[in-house]
C-alpha cells in the first residue's frame, strides 16, 4: 500500500479511533459520563450515538475496540508501528532530508485556552520545553511554523551533492584515473595533475547549486518571515471587578457572556472586536509575530485580504451568520470563494471578550494528511454544571488551511492546529524533490563509456605495439642507448592510459556550466519576456537543465492563474432570439494624456485598477459633435452624459470590486469602435469578404435603442432582463466611507461576492443601468438612470423575500422578490445551468424538441469539420511520403504517433527540396513555397470557419422560410415619422464615419425583428438555444435566466413549507432542495447570459503554437469540471470538432472504454481527441494499477487531457506516471500557485508563474515568468537555442579532443611506442586553456541556427530538439570520423612535407609547431566559420585571439621555458626552422587543406541531403520571406522591437571610430500596435496589410533619397528593405525559362567582377559615377 493510502485510510477511520484505551482512563478516573450532545447538524458516520442511560462509558470503549470476530484488537502491534524513531534512524533521515509518517493513537490533542497555566495546557505540556505542546507521535514539541521550498539542507548538502557530480560518468572515469595517477611508479605526468583538477572543477559545480539554492533558502526566509497577529495572555492581568463579582461565568464558563453583560452593561461593546476592553479587562493583548514562530495552539487574529499563516481552526469570526469566507486559488485552484463557520458552541463561547479570555476547552484532530477536501475531528467541551463531557464533530467547514485568503470578513479568530511542513499545502508538496539531470546527461555518459573503452583500447594497442618494438629494437640491441630496460607491464600500460586520458575532457561539466550560466543570463536580459506590469523579467533559478527546453514533449498546465487571468467578464448575453456582445474600454488609461491609446498600467499585485475617462470621447470627436447639448436626448430611460464623469473599477482579488463614479455610455461606446475596428481589419485579411452575415450588436447598440424607444416590447423586456441581473444575486453593496476620502461620492460602492460569476453579473446591470445600490436587510436597492446617466437617478427598494441557493446538485440559484407597486403577487427569478432551467419551464417540451433539433445540426456540423481535419491529414501524409514507395504509409503512420503536428513541415520539406532542386530562375524572387506553407498552416482554419458560417447561414435559411423575414414589409422607418425639427433627429444624421455614430432603426429593427417575432415564442426558445451553443462553443459560461409570477396565496402556502425545511433537524440540506424545487416550475424564458473566464493576454496564440510543436499539452485544475472544459475550448484546448472524453468513477466497464478510444486513435478516424477525467477517478486509478496503465497508454495517443478537482498530490502523480511511462520525454509543468510546486517539483522542467496566487510557484521552479504566453520565446527560441549551443559545444570540445590527441598515438608510430610526446609539454597544457576554449565557448554560447522570427513563425521546426536530431550517437560518430579522418591527414602529410624534407630542423618539436598550427586553426575555423552559422563580430575576435595567440605564445616560449632541452625549445625556432620559408608554407598547407575539405563536405551535404535547418537558413535571407516572418512572430517579439532601448557602445561608438555615415537607429522606431495584423492575417494568400510608417520613420526614408518610400519600406523590427512591384514578379517569371546555365554564369561574372555580357560602356561609367558620389 503507498504512502497516499495509508493516509487516507488513516484519515478516514479517525472517528473509530476517538475512544481508546487512554482516552477511556482519563473519563473514567474522573467518573464522568460521556453523554452525546444532541447537535443535528454535524453527524457521526462511523461513531454510533447513543444514550446515557443505556450503554456505560465501559461498554462503548469495550465495543469499540472489539473487531468483527469478537477479539479485541493486540495494542502492542499498534504501539509497536508508531513508537518514536531511534537515534540512529532521526540522523540518516536528517542527512537524506527525509521525513517519516508516524501516526498517534488517537488523533492529535490541542487544548483551546489562553491562559497557558490550566491543568488542560499543563498536561499536554513537558516541563523541559516551557509553554509548548508535545507532539506524542514523537515525543517532542510540534513542529515549528517554518516552511522549506529548498532542496538542501547544510547536512543533505554534501551527500546529495557527491552522489549528483559522480553519477556524471566523466567524474567517476577521472576519480579512479586519478587514484590510480597517485600510485607511485605509474604515472609519467605527475601525482596530483588530475585529483587537483577533477576536485577543483566538482566545487565549481557544487557552489553554483548552493548559490541557486541558497536564493531559495533566501525566499523562504522572506515568507518565513512575514508577521501576523498573535493573541496572547498575560496572566498576571486580573479581571476587572464586575467580571470578578460574577462567579457563574467564572466557574462556568461555557454559558455565554453576552446574556449577563447585555442585561447589565447593554452600552459596552463586549464583542471579541473590542480590542482596548480585551487588553485593558482581560490582559489579552495583540501582538506582531512572524510566522516561524507560531505554535500548535496559538490564536491568532486574522483580518480581511490576510494570507493564512497555518492551518486553524475557526474559533469566531465578525461576519453575517457568523460566517467568512476564504480564497483557496493557492490551494485548489478554484476561483469561488468557500464559506467557512465556526462551531456554533465555540462561537458562542469566543464570540465575546470574556469569553475568548476565558475559554477552556480541547479538540482532537486527525493526523497530518494529504487529503484537501475532507477533515474530521471531535471538540470537547466540559460542563461544569453537571460534570459531563459533551463531544462535538468538527468537519472542513469549520478549518481554514495555510495558502488560503480571507475575504468579506472583517476580523477572525482561530486556533493553530497544523504547523509548517504538516499543513495540508505543504503535504501536497514533494518534501523531497529530486535532483533534476538533463535527459542529454545519459547521452554524455553513454559517449563518455565510449570513449573510456577507446582510451583503453588504444592504450593496449600502444602497449603491444611497445612490446612489439621492444622484441625489435631492445632484444637485437638495436636500441642500445636503452640499456635493454624496461619499465613494466603495469607502468607502461598506466602510462599510455594517462597520456590518452586528455581524450576525455577533464573540463567537460565545468566549461559547461559556464555556457549555461551565460544561456540563462541572455534568457534573463531578453525583454520580449519581460511582464511590466509586475516588473517581473525571465528568471532561471537553475542552469542545469537549459537544454531540456528545447526537447519539451508534454506540457502540464494549471488553470487559475496560469492561463486565466482571474477576472471573470460579462460577454455576450440574448434578449428575445437576439445576441449582443458586452464589450467596455476598460483599458487603464494616463489621466494626463487625452487618447484612447493604452499605456502602461500601474496594476499593483494586490488591487487592480481599471479606469477610464469619459472626456476622451469627444476630445476624439470632430468639432461639431463636441458639443455635449448635441450628444443629449431629450427624453428616454436611458441617456447620454451631458458632463461626462470619470468611472474607474478597482478590483481586489476576484471576489471584491469598487465602482467608483456613475454609469457611462462613452466606455461602452469605446468598446464598440474597438470591436468595429478589430472586425474591419479581420474582413480586409480575409480577401475583403466577412466571416459572417450578420455581425453582433453591442450593449451600446441596444441602451441607444432602449433610450429612443423606451415603450416598445423589446425595450420592456429588455429592462427587466437587465433588472433581473441586479435582482437575483447575493452581492453585498457597501457604500464607501467618504469622511476620509473627500473625493468618494454616493455612487462610490464596493461590492463582496461569494462567487467571481455574480460579481461580473453585477457588474454588467450597472453598466448597463440598473446599479446594486445597497442592501438593508431584506430590502434591496437599486438606483436606475430613466432620464440619463447625468440626470436625477431613481431609488427603487425590492424586499427580498427567499434565496433558494445555488450547489453543485441544483446547479441554479432562485430568488423570491416583492416589487415595488405590486403587492398582489411575488416576482420568482431563477438562473442556472441550460439544461435545468429549460426542463422547468412552462414550454419545456417545446424546449426539448428545439434542443434536439439544434444538437442533431450542431452534431452534423462538427462531423462535417472533423472530416475535413481528417482528409487534410491526409493529402499532407500523401505529400510527404509519396516517395517513399510502398513503406511510406507504414512510416508515416509511425511518424504520427510520435509527432503529428510534424507532417506540414514534412510536406513542405518535400515540396522545397523539390523547388530546390528544379529552380533555375532567381532563388530572390521564388517566394512560392514559403506562401504554401504559411497558408497550409492556417488553411484549416479557414476552412473550418468556412464550415461554422455555412451552417449557420443553413439555420437562418431555415428560420427566415418558417418565420418569415425580421422586419415587416409594412414597417415605417422611424425616420420618416419624426419631425426634422426633432432633437432627436441629430442622432440619425450623424455621419457612421465619425466616432459618434450610431445604427439607424432600420438595421436594429432588423436585428431583433418586430414585435410579432418577438412574442413568438417558439423562435425565442430556438434563437436562445442556438446562443446557448455559440456562447458555449467559444468557451463561455452561460447561464439562462427566467422568471414567474406567484400569488400571494401559493406564495405563503410554499413559504411555510420552506421554512420548516430550513429549520429542520434531520436531513435539512435534502429538504431544502426539495421544497425549493417545488416552486421553480412553469418558469417563463428571460434571456441568456455569457460569462468569459479571461484568459491572460495571448493564451490562445500560444496554446494552437505549443500544438504545431508538437507539444502535447494537458490542463490540471481543481477547478470544476464543467468550468475546465470552457476555459478548454476558450484557450483552444479543445475544439468544436473535437472528440470530448469523459472519464468517471460511473462507468460501467472504463477498461473496455479507454480501449476502444484507443484503437479509434490508432486508427486515425478522430480529428482530435480530448480526454477529461476527475480527481475521484484518478483516486480510483490510484488504487488500481491495471486502469492506470491503460489510461497512462490512452494519454499517449490523443491530442490532450484535462483533469479537474485533482488535488497536488495527483497533479505529481500525472506528472510521474507519463515521466516514467516514457523516459525519453522531456515534461513541463507550469503552475503560479502553492498547489502546482508538487507538480513542478515532479516535472523535469518547472516554470512558475509571478502571478495573483503569490510567488510560492515561482519560488519552487526551475525558471520563472511573468506570463504563460512568454512560454513561447522560452521553448521555441531559447529553448532550441540551448540545445544546440550544448550540443555542438559537447560535439566540438571532443572533436577537438580527439583530433588533437589522436595525434599523439599516430606519432608513437615513430618512437617505438614509447610514451614520447610530440608536444613541447607546455604548449600541451595550454591547449584547451588558451587555444581553442574561446571556439567551443563562443559556439556554446551564442550559436543561434534561425532566427528568432523564424522559429516563433514555425513552431514545427521545435521538432529538431524534441525528436533530438540534434545530437545523438550518429551525429557524434559522424563528427568522430572526421577528427579521426583530420588527424591521419595532417599527421602523415606533416611526415612526409616537414619530417622527411625538412633540411634545418626536423626533430619533434617542429613537428609538433606544424600539427599544433593546423589543429588549432582547423578547431577555431570550424567551430566559429562552418558550424556555426550566426557570424559576428565575436566569432572573428575569437578566431583572432586564439590563432594569434598561438603565434604569440611560439615567439614567447623560449623566453619563458629556457631549460627545455628535449624539444629544444630555447633555440629551436628563433634560430633554426622558424628562419625557414618552407615550415610556413608546411604550417599554412595542412591548415588550409582540412578547412577546405569541411567546407567541400558541409556545402555537398547541403546541396544534395538538405535539412530543415539549411532550407529556412536560405528562405530568411530573403526580404519578403522575412517581412512574412516578422510579421508573423510580431506579438511575441513587440516588445523587443517597439519598446525605445538606448544603443550600447559599441553601437555608440561605431561611427566615431569607423568614420562612416550612419542613419539612426531604425530598431527604436517602430510601427504602431494598430498597424500590425494578428498572427494568422499574415499566412492569408496575396493579402499583407503593410505596417504604417511612423513620421520618424518617414523621415528616415525622406532624408536620403536612396530610399526612397515608394521603393523602401521598414520592417517591424526595423530592417529597410525593398518592395518588389508586380512588374518584378512577373518578370521573375518570365526569366524562369531561361538557361540556368546562362544564369549560373552571370552570377559568377557578377561575384568575380567580369564584364557581362549585355552590360554596356556606358552603364559601367554609371554606375562608377555613383559609387564615387557615394564616397564624396
Amino acid at each position: 500500500m503507498s504512502q497516499d493510502d495509508t493516509k487516507r485510510k488513516r484519515a478516514s477511520s479517525l472517528r473509530t479511533q476517538m475512544f481508546n484505551k487512554h482516552l477511556y482512563d482519563k473519563f473514567t478516573n474522573n467518573n464522568n459520563t460521556i453523554p452525546e450532545s444532541n447537535n443535528q447538524e454535524y453527524e457521526l458516520a462511523d461513531v454510533d450515538e447513543v444514550d446515557n442511560d443505556q450503554q456505560s462509558p465501559e461498554a462503548i470503549v469495550n465495543e469499540m475496540f472489539t473487531d468483527e470476530f469478537g477479539n479485541e484488537e493486540p495494542e502492542e502491534e499498534e504501539e509497536d508501528e508508531d513508537k518514536p524513531p531511534t537515534f540512529i534512524t532521526r540522523v540518516v533521515d536528517l542527512l537524506l532530508n527525509r521525513t517519516r509518517t508516524l501516526h498517534t493513537k488517537d488523533g492529535r490533542h490541542i487544548p483551546i485556552c489562553l491562559d497557558h497555566t490550566t491543568p488542560e495546557f499543563l498536561n499536554l505540556c513537558n516541563k523541559n520545553y516551557k509553554d509548548r505542546l508535545i507532539d506524542e507521535r514523537t515525543e517532542r514539541p510540534y513542529m515549528n511554523n517554518s516552511i522549506t521550498s529548498s532542496r538542501y539542507t547544510i547536512y543533505s548538502f554534501l551527500p546529495k551533492q557527491l552522489y549528483a557530480q559522480f553519477s556524471k560518468l566523466a567524474n567517476s572515469y577521472f576519480l579512479l584515473v586519478s587514484i590510480l595517477q597517485m600510485i607511485p611508479g605509474w604515472s609519467t605526468t605527475g601525482t596530483y595533475t588530475t585529483i587537483i583538477p577533477l576536485l577543483a572543477f566538482m566545487a565549481i559545480s557544487m557552489l553554483r547549486e548552493a548559490w541557486d539554492d541558497f536564493s531559495r533558502h533566501m525566499l523562504d526566509k522572506e515568507e518565513n518571515r512575514t508577521e501576523c497577529n498573535l493573541i496572547v495572555k498575560d496572566i498576571t492581568c486580573k479581571d476587572s471587578s464586575y467580571f470578578q463579582n460574577s462567579s457563574e461565568q467564572v466557574n462556568n464558563p461555557n454559558i455565554p457572556d453576552n446574556t449577563s453583560s447585555s442585561e447589565s452593561f447593554n452600552s459596552i461593546n463586549t464583542h471579541f472586536t473590542n480590542f482596548e476592553m480585551l487588553k485593558n479587562r482581560h490582559g489579552v493583548d495583540i501582538q506582531k509575530e512572524q510566522w516561524k514562530n507560531l505554535k500548535v495552539g496559538d490564536f491568532i487574529l486574522l483580518k480581511q485580504d490576510e494570507w493564512v499563516p497555518a492551518d486553524i481552526l475557526l474559533l469566531t469570526t465578525d461576519g453575517t451568520n457568523s460566517e467568512c469566507y476564504v480564497e483557496t486559488m493557492a490551494l485548489d485552484g478554484e476561483t469561488n470563494l468557500k464559506s467557512k463557520v465556526p462551531h456554533p458552541e465555540l462561537h458562542k463561547l469566543t464570540s465575546s471578550s470574556w469569553g475568548l479570555a476565558h475559554i477552556n476547552a480541547q479538540v482532537t484532530v486527525e493526523d497530518p494528511n494529504v487529503d484537501l477536501y475532507n477533515f474530521e475531528g471531535n471538540l470537547e467541551l466540559l460542563d461544569r454544571n453537571n460534570n459531563a463531557v459533551k463531544r462535538y464533530p468538527i468537519g472542513s467547514d469549520n478549518v481554514i488551511y495555510r495558502g488560503s485568503i480571507i475575504r468579506n470578513t472583517k476580523n477572525l479568530i482561530g486556533v493553530v492546529i497544523f504547523t509548517g511542513e504538516e499543513t495540508k499545502i505543504r503535504l501536497n508538496a514533494l518534501q523531497n524533490p529530486r535532483i533534476k539531470a538533463p535527459k542529454l546527461q545519459k547521452d554524455i555518459n553513454m559517449i563518455i563509456a565510449f570513449m573510456v573503452v577507446i582510451v583503453i583500447f588504444i592504450s593496449l594497442f600502444s602497449f603491444l605495439g611497445h612490446r612489439i618494438h621492444n622484441k625489435r629494437s631492445i632484444s637485437n640491441n638495436q636500441a642500445w642507448y636503452l640499456y635493454q630496460q624496461d619499465a613494466g607491464v603495469a607502468p607502461t600500460i598506466m602510462s599510455f592510459v594517462i597520456m590518452y586520458n586528455t581524450m576525455i575532457p577533464l573540463s567537460l561539466y565545468v566549461t559547461m556550466e559556464i555556457i549555461k550560466v551565460m544561456q540563462s543570463k541572455l534568457m534573463s536580459w531578453d525583454i520580449d519576456m519581460y511582464y511590466d506590469e509586475t516588473d517581473t523579467p525571465c528568471e532561471a533559478r537553475t542552469a542545469t537543465i537549459l537544454e531540456e527546453l528545447g526537447q519539451v514533449s508534454y506540457i502540464f498546465s494549471d488553470k487559475t492563474g496560469t492561463l486565466t487571468d482571474n477576472k471573470m467578464i460579462f460577454k455576450k448575453f440574448s434578449i428575445c432570439g437576439s445576441s449582443w456582445e458586452h464589450v467596455i474600454d476598460e483599458r487603464t488609461t494616463d489621466m494626463s494624456e487625452p487618447t484612447l491609446s493604452n499605456t502602461h498600467s500601474n496594476v499593483s499585485t494586490d488591487v487592480e485598477v481599471v479606469s477610464y475617462d469619459d472626456k476622451k470621447i469627444f476630445a476624439k470627436a470632430p468639432p461639431t459633435f463636441k458639443k455635449p447639448e448635441i450628444l443629449q436626448p431629450p427624453v428616454g430611460h436611458f441617456g447620454v452624459e451631458a458632463i461626462p464623469t470619470r468611472t474607474s473599477i478597482d478590483y481586489k482579488g476576484n471576489s471584491s470590486m469598487r465602482y467608483a463614479g456613475r454609469p457611462s455610455l462613452s466606455s461602452l461606446y469605446v468598446g464598440k469602435r474597438n470591436k468595429e475596428i478589430q472586425h474591419e481589419e479581420e474582413e480586409n485579411h480575409i480577401d475583403g469578404e466577412s466571416t459572417s452575415s450578420e455581425s453582433i450588436k453591442t450593449s451600446f447598440d441596444l441602451l441607444r435603442f432602449i433610450q429612443k424607444h423606451p415603450d416598445s416590447e423589446f425595450s420592456k423586456k429588455a429592462k427587466f432582463f437587465i433588472m433581473s441581473l441586479a435582482l437575483c444575486h447575493t452581492c453585498l453593496p457597501e457604500h464607501m466611507d467618504n469622511k476620509t476620502d473627500t473625493t468618494t461620492s454616493d455612487d462610490d460602492i464596493e461590492y463582496e461576492a461569494a462567487s467571481p460569476d455574480e460579481l461580473a453579473l453585477v457588474k454588467a446591470a450597472r453598466d448597463l443601468g440598473f446599479v446594486v445600490f445597497n442592501k438593508n436587510a431584506n430590502i434591496l436597492t437599486i438606483k436606475t438612470y430613466p432620464n440619463g446617466f447625468t440626470e436625477d437617478s431613481v431609488l427603487e427598494n425590492y424586499e427580498v423575500l427567499n434565496y433558494i441557493n445555488f450547489n453543485s446538485k441544483r446547479k441554479r440559484m432562485s430568488v423570491a422578490i416583492r416589487c415595488p407597486d405590486v403587492s398582489d403577487r411575488v416576482l420568482l427569478i431563477s438562473k442556472g445551468a441550460d439544461n435545468v432551467i429549460l426542463e422547468r419551464l412552462y414550454n419545456n417540451q417545446l424546449a426539448q424538441e428545439k434542443l434536439n433539433e439544434l444538437n442533431i445540426t450542431a452534431g452534423e456540423r462538427k462531423e462535417n469539420e472533423a472530416d475535413l481535419i481528417i482528409q487534410q491529414r491526409k493529402s499532407l501524409e500523401f505529400i510527404a511520403y509519396d516517395d517513399d514507395g510502398a513503406g511510406g504509409s507504414l512510416r508515416g503512420r509511425k511518424s504520427l504517433q510520435r509527432g503529428r503536428d510534424s507532417l506540414s513541415l514534412q510536406a513542405i520539406r518535400k515540396s522545397l527540396s523539390r523547388n530546390a532542386v528544379n529552380q533555375v530562375a532567381d532563388p530572390e524572387m521564388q517566394l512560392g513555397s514559403i506562401d504554401q506553407f504559411l497558408n497550409v498552416v492556417n488553411k484549416t482554419n479557414r476552412d473550418i470557419g468556412n464550415v461554422v458560417a455555412q451552417s449557420r447561414k443553413s439555420l437562418r435559411k431555415q428560420q427566415l422560410e418558417k418565420y418569415g423575414p425580421r422586419l415587416s414589409s409594412d414597417y415605417v422607418p422611424t425616420i420618416a415619422k419624426m419631425d426634422q425639427n426633432d432633437p432627436e433627429m441629430l442622432y440619425e444624421n450623424i455621419d457612421l464615419e465619425h466616432p459618434l455614430e450610431t445604427d439607424n432603426d432600420d438595421s436594429i429593427y432588423e436585428y431583433i425583428g418586430n414585435d410579432d417575432l418577438i412574442s413568438n415564442e417558439e423562435y425565442i426558445l430556438e434563437r436562445s438555444i442556438q446562443a446557448i451553443d455559440e456562447f458555449s462553443t467559444e468557451g463561455l459560461r452561460t447561464l439562462l435566466y427566467s422568471y414567474k409570477w406567484i400569488d400571494n396565496e401559493e406564495y405563503e402556502k410554499w413559504n411555510e413549507e420552506y421554512e420548516n425545511a430550513k429549520t429542520s433537524l434531520v436531513d435539512r440540506k435534502n429538504m431544502i432542495d426539495e421544497v425549493g424545487g417545488l416552486i421553480e416550475n412553469d418558469m417563463t424564458l428571460l434571456g441568456v447570459t455569457a460569462i468569459e473566464d479571461k484568459l491572460q493576454e495571448g493564451v490562445p496564440e500560444a496554446i494552437e503554437k505549443i500544438r504545431r510543436a508538437g507539444i502535447k499539452m494537458w490542463m490540471l485544475t481543481g477547478d470544476k469540471r464543467e468550468t475546465a472544459i470552457n476555459i478548454g475550448y476558450s484557450c483552444k484546448l479543445i475544439y468544436d470538432y473535437s472528440t470530448v472524453v469523459i472519464l468517471t468513477t460511473s462507468d460501467e466497464n472504463i477498461i473496455s472504454k479507454m480501449n476502444a478510444i484507443s484503437q479509434e486513435a490508432d486508427s486515425g478516424n478522430m480529428a482530435h481527441c480530448v480526454i477529461v477525467i476527475d480527481g475521484g477517478t484518478l483516486a480510483m486509478f490510484e488504487q488500481n494499477p491495471t486502469h492506470m496503465a491503460v489510461f497512462i497508454e490512452l494519454c499517449s495517443k490523443i491530442d490532450s487531457v484535462i483533469c479537474c478537482r485533482a488535488s497536488p498530490s495527483q497533479k505529481a502523480l500525472m506528472v510521474n506516471n507519463i515521466r516514467n511511462a516514457d523516459n525519453s520525454a522531456v515534461t513541463l509543468a507550469i503552475g503560479d500557485g502553492a498547489n502546482d510546486i508538487a507538480m513542478i517539483q515532479s516535472a523535469d522542467i518547472g516554470v512558475g508563474i509571478a502571478g495573483k496566487e503569490g510567488l510560492q510557484a515561482s519560488r519552487s521552479s526551475d525558471y520563472s515568468i511573468g506570463q504563460f504566453r512568454f512560454l513561447l520565446k522560452l521553448l521555441l527560441v531559447h529553448g532550441r537555442y540551448n540545445y544546440i549551443r550544448t550540443g555542438k559545444f559537447i560535439l566540438c570540445t571532443f572533436y577537438k579532443e580527439l583530433t588533437f590527441y589522436l595525434t599523439q598515438l599516430i606519432f608513437q608510430r615513430y618512437t617505438l611506442f614509447s610514451g614520447s610526446s610530440l608536444y613541447e609539454p607546455w604548449s600541451l597544457s595550454m591547449f584547451n586553456t588558451l587555444f581553442t576554449s574561446l571556439p567551443v565557448l563562443c559556439i556554446g554560447m551564442f550559436e543561434k541556427d534561425l532566427k528568432p522570427v523564424t522559429l516563433l513563425t514555425i513552431p514545427e521546426l521545435y521538432s529538431y530538439g524534441r525528436l533530438s536530431k540534434g545530437f545523438g550517437a550518429a551525429i557524434f560518430f559522424e563528427w568522430i570520423i572526421q577528427g579521426t579522418l583530420i588527424s591521419l591527414l595532417v599527421t602523415f602529410l606533416n611526415i612526409i612535407m616537414w619530417g622527411s624534407t625538412a633540411l634545418s630542423d626536423n626533430s619533434m618539436y617542429p613537428l609538433g609547431v606544424v600539427n599544433f598550427t593546423a589543429i588549432v586553426a582547423m578547431i577555431n575555423m570550424k567551430s566559429q566559420f562552418i558550424e556555426m552559422r550566426n557570424r559576428n563580430w565575436i566569432a572573428f575576435v575569437s578566431v583572432t585571439l586564439s590563432c594569434g595567440g598561438w603565434l604569440v605564445w611560439i615567439v614567447a616560449l623560449p623566453v619563458i621555458n629556457k631549460s627545455d632541452g628535449i624539444y629544444d625549445v630555447p633555440y629551436g625556432f628563433i634560430h633554426h626552422f622558424g628562419r625557414d620559408v618552407t615550415f610556413w608554407c608546411t604550417c599554412f598547407i595542412l591548415a588550409l587543406l582540412p578547412i577546405s575539405l569541411d567546407i567541400t563536405y558541409q556545402t555537398f551535404k547541403r546541396t544534395f541531403w538538405p535539412n530543415d535547418i539549411d532550407i529556412f537558413a536560405e528562405l530568411e535571407k530573403k526580404d519578403d520571406v522575412r517581412r512574412k516572418l516578422e510579421l508573423g512572430a510580431y506579438t511575441e517579439m513587440k516588445q523587443g522591437w517597439t519598446w525605445n532601448q538606448d544603443p550600447n557602445a559599441i553601437k555608440r561608438y561605431k561611427g566615431k571610430i569607423l568614420h562612416r555615415h550612419q542613419r539612426s537607429d531604425a530598431g527604436d522606431v517602430c510601427p504602431p500596435t494598430s498597424s500590425i495584423p494578428s498572427n494568422e492575417s499574415v499566412y492569408e494568400s496575396g493579402i499583407f496589410t503593410t505596417p504604417e510608417v511612423t513620421t520618424s520613420q518617414h523621415s528616415v526614408i525622406s532624408k536620403n533619397d536612396k530610399y526612397p518610400s515608394d521603393e523602401y519600406e521598414i520592417l517591424p523590427s526595423g530592417k529597410l528593405i525593398k518592395r518588389y512591384s508586380k512588374n518584378d514578379i512577373e518578370t521573375a517569371v518570365n526569366d524562369v525559362t531561361a538557361s540556368s546555365g546562362e544564369n549560373i554564369k552571370n552570377k559568377i561574372s557578377k561575384k568575380l567582377r567580369f564584364k557581362v555580357k549585355g552590360e554596356t560602356d556606358e552603364e559601367i561609367d554609371h554606375i562608377v559615377q555613383e559609387r564615387m558620389k557615394d564616397l564624396e
